[in-house]
C-alpha cells in the first residue's frame, strides 16, 4: 500500500502543481476515505469482485476492467485495501483564461506477477462564470465556457468563498477523483 499510497500522493502534488492558477484568492475541500473490505466471490467471466466492507458490513461490487493485471489472483478470503480522495479547489479565474476544460488523468498498477494493485487518479479544471449564489440554500448558478448553465450545492467549506463573488465573476474550479487499490493476503 505504501507504493500506491506514495504514489497517489505524488500525482495530487503534479496535478496541483500543473492547474491553472488565479489571483492567488482560493477554497478547498477535500475527502480521504481508507477502507478495508473482504473479498466475498470473483466472477471472472465478468471481471466483477464482490466485497464486504470490513468496517460496516456493507456490500458492494466493483468490475476490474481490462488494465487490472493478476485479476486471477484475486480469491475469496481476500482483504483489499481502498482508499478514495475527492477535492474540490474553488480559485479566483484569471480574466485571460480562456474557460476551455483541461482535464488530466493518471494511473499506475503492479508489476507483472505482483499481488493486485492500482490507483487511478482525474482531475478536471474549468472555468465557470458565476451567475448566482443563494447563500440561504448553498445553491451556485454557474455558466460552462459553452453557454451551458449549471446547478450545484456549494459543500459547507466554499460557502464563505461563494458568497463573496458576484454575478459576471469568473472561478477557476478543480475537481479532483482519485482511488487507490491493493490486495494482501487473507489472515486465514
Amino acid at each position: 500500500m505504501r507504493l500506491i499510497a506514495a504514489t497517489l500522493g505524488f500525482s495530487a502534488f503534479l496535478i496541483s502543481a500543473c492547474a491553472p492558477s488565479g489571483s492567488g484568492e482560493l477554497a478547498s475541500d477535500g475527502l480521504l476515505v481508507s477502507s478495508s473490505a473482504a473479498v466475498e466471490a470473483v466472477d471472472a467471466r465478468t471481471r466483477t469482485v464482490t466485497l464486504r466492507d470490513q468496517q460496516d458490513g456493507s456490500v458492494f461490487s466493483v468490475t476490474a476492467g481490462p488494465e487490472v493485471r493478476n485479476f486471477a489472483q484475486i480469491a475469496p478470503g481476500d482483504v483489499v485495501e481502498v482508499e478514495f480522495y475527492e477535492s474540490i479547489v474553488l480559485e479566483m479565474a484569471d480574466p485571460q483564461d480562456t474557460g476551455e476544460a483541461l482535464i488530466m488523468a493518471g494511473a499506475a498498477r503492479a508489476p507483472e506477477g505482483e499481488r493486485p494493485a492500482g490507483e487511478a487518479i482525474v482531475s478536471t479544471s474549468v472555468v465557470v462564470e458565476v451567475v448566482s449564489y443563494d447563500a440561504a440554500t448553498g445553491e451556485a448558478v454557474f455558466r460552462l465556457p459553452d453557454g451551458t448553465v449549471g446547478r450545484s450545492s456549494v459543500a459547507p467549506a466554499l460557502r464563505s468563498f461563494a458568497a463573496q463573488r458576484r454575478p459576471g465573476d469568473r472561478v477557476l474550479v478543480t475537481v479532483t477523483d482519485a482511488v487507490a487499490l491493493s490486495m494482501r493476503p487473507s489472515d486465514g
